[in-house]
């Protein structure tokens, strides 16, 4: 059945004039879990959460979060159709330079995806090592990390598809079981919590713009933290049965994605009883230079944030090396 489904792939790349260069070792599950796993809205929203919350406040970040969710959902719809069917969207004499433009543009804006995911990745880090009382790493240092890092996820780019398939479908669920954790630990260990209104409606403004203008800006963090949810897309090539299960995955990811994130936000939020208060205690050296981490301590003791913290580096790990994989298809493409 497998052989059949790869055969008929095959065909039809043929019939778009493409020869089949690349191994298609991923199932349709694993098509999910690679889009899934570079999003990692665990990870991403933690990364953002300093500038979520400097601008706008609580109520800000969880109305971009929901608008930001619902929009994204309809481009990945559109996006899932056109991943299905192929079609070509320009006429075919403005096709090359259509290519070449979205190409680069997609390469870029992955690549400084890969970028933060490095940075957010030396940043927690960092906030590891000065919850365990020690001062902070330089910024060479914590650059040193990024780049490490960025190593150690090329070098997992040899391995063959399949094989980054199963550690993708590992992280699905350790995402899935850490955002867990995390919510759970939040809600029932806080020992102040935020009420609904505060929430849902307080405000936070410390970009010295005006409020309309932060409202717009602040949904940069909700994209952000979607970016990737296309990877299924650039692995079409890699994926059995992909005229389905590329687009499934896309979809699936948005939906996930955006019920997971909010959840998230939601302990996160509910874990600070005076974003102003929280601000301003967890600024200049009273900080781990993470709010994430900063909510996390406020939340539980000594402990059980560093173990939470743990738990964010790790997913932190799994999302760069599946941003950077999807980065070096566009790269190939």
């Amino acid at each position: 059945m497998t052989q059949k489904i790869e055969d008929a792939d095959i065909r039809l790349l043929e019939e778009m004039g493409y020869k089949q260069e690349l191994y298609r070792g991923f199932s349709p599950f694993m098509s999910f879990a690679f889009c899934f796993t570079a999003v990692n809205v665990l990870a991403s929203i933690s990364i953002g959460f300093t500038y979520s919350l400097t601008t706008g406040g609580s109520g800000v970040t969880i109305w971009a979060w929901v608008i930001g969710s619902l929009f994204t959902i309809l481009i990945g719809l559109s996006l899932a159709e056109i991943c299905s069917v192929a079609g070509q969207l320009v006429p075919v004499k403005h096709a090359p330079l259509a290519s070449f433009i979205c190409g680069w543009f997609n390469f870029l804006g992955n690549f400084a995806g890969d970028v933060a995911f490095a940075s957010g990745f030396a940043t927690i880090v960092n906030a590891a090592i000065i919850m365990g009382g020690n001062d902070s790493l330089n910024i060479g240092a914590q650059v040193g990390i990024g780049i490490g890092i960025s190593f150690v996820w090329a070098v997992q780019n040899a391995l063959r598809i399949d094989q980054q398939g199963w550690l993708n479908n590992f992280a699905v669920f350790f995402q899935l079981g850490s955002a867990i954790t995390i919510v759970v630990v939040l809600f029932s260990m806080a020992p102040e919590r935020a009420t609904a209104r505060d929430v849902f409606t307080s405000t936070y403004n410390g970009t010295g713009f005006s409020f309309p203008y932060v409202c717009v800006i602040s949904i940069l963090s909700t994209l952000f933290s979607f970016s990737g949810y296309e990877a299924g897309a650039h692995l079409a090539e890699e994926t059995r049965g992909a005229s389905r299960a590329a687009p499934k995955g896309i979809v699936g990811t948005c939906i996930c994605s955006a019920i997971t994130g909010f959840v998230y936000l939601l302990a996160l939020l509910f874990s600070i009883p005076d974003i102003n208060n929280f601000i301003m205690n967890n600024s200049g050296d009273n900080s781990t230079q993470s709010f994430t981490t900063d909510a996390y301590q406020a939340a539980v003791p000594y402990a059980g944030a560093l173990a939470l913290t743990i738990l964010l580096i790790i997913n932190l790990y799994f999302a760069g090396m599946s941003s950077l994989t999807v980065t070096t298809r566009i790269g190939y493409e």
